[in-house]
């Protein structure tokens, strides 16, 4: 049995602040370059975009490209915490390997 789970679209209203309406202008008005990096964005992730620079449309790019970026640097985060932690332990493995030889090698000079 297979279920499909479908999201009810939520219509949201947000206070943008001048500073705000200033950078998604820019994303929004054809022939700048961040209008043509959004659609090249959109365009490599399957997005249809008609070119339309409908505010809502802008924005839920503009919202996408945001959270994917964001999840991209927490991984970011979370694999160079990873690579420490694992440099650590190796660290500490190699630090007992060689107690471990060390206590070997007293042990044979005793005899």
């Amino acid at each position: 049995m297979r279920f499909t789970i479908r999201w009810m679209t939520k219509r949201l209203s947000i206070t943008l602040e001048p500073e705000d309406e200033g950078a998604v202008e820019s994303f929004g008005t054809r022939g700048t370059r961040e209008h043509e990096a959004l659609l090249a964005w959109a365009a490599q992730r399957g997005l249809e975009v008609t070119g339309s620079t409908a505010e809502a449309a802008l924005l839920r790019l503009l919202l996408r490209a945001g959270v994917e970026s964001l999840r991209t640097s927490a991984l970011d985060v979370a694999y160079a915490e990873l690579a420490v932690s694992m440099t650590g332990a190796e660290k500490a493995d190699s630090r007992a390997a060689r107690d471990r030889y060390v206590k070997r090698a007293e042990g044979k000079r005793a005899r």
